[in-house]
């Protein structure tokens, strides 16, 4: 009777807890799906033509500078100029984190500039940048997002942007901290 017993009450404590893990994933969750699976298969893969159905269509994309805003056309037109000048570009998503309706994505992209695009000329150089967006969800779609990446190194690596000389013809070294010596 015991052993009855304990397995009703087992199955009783499984059935409970079901309904909990089969609910479906949270908004925030979902978000980040989203945003994973753009920079990862859209922006990653070149799948360029699947860039509007993540999007709302009044999308915003906020410039970094406070220059102006650019459409969903203009985003996706500097996507596309992203992917002429480095056509091997890849996207690996380094970190995520979601609160409301907003989703942080860290990311990092490499590639080699064989072409001409991005307002560079093709060098054959490596690039290797990584940056953090903000993306905005309304619907479980992308409506506002905030960039930030360095476009200097980028200038660097392609030997577009030589850094400066020290007296001796050297790079200058940056001077370290030696927190014993304050």
């Amino acid at each position: 009777m015991r052993i009855k017993c304990a397995f009703i009450l087992s199955l009783l404590v499984v059935a409970m807890t079901l309904p909990s893990q089969a609910q479906p994933a949270s908004e925030q969750e979902k978000n980040k799906t989203v945003a994973r699976t753009f920079f990862e298969e859209v922006l990653g893969q070149g799948k360029l033509e699947r860039y509007s159905g993540f999007h709302t269509v009044d999308f915003v994309a906020h410039s970094n500078n406070n220059e102006r805003d650019y459409t969903l056309a203009e985003d996706l037109a500097m996507a596309r100029e992203e992917h002429t000048a480095l056509p091997d570009m890849q996207i690996a998503v380094k970190h995520m984190v979601a609160e409301g309706d907003l989703v942080v994505v860290h990311w990092t992209v490499w590639g080699t500039n064989t072409q001409p695009g991005m307002g560079l000329p093709a060098t054959g150089k490596p690039v290797n940048v990584s940056g953090m967006t903000l993306f905005r969800f309304r619907a479980g779609k992308i409506s506002e997002e905030w960039t930030a990446w360095s476009m200097l190194s980028v200038l660097k690596q392609v030997g577009l942007l030589c850094p400066p000389k020290g007296p001796t013809g050297q790079e200058p070294k940056l001077p370290t901290h030696d927190p014993t010596n304050p």
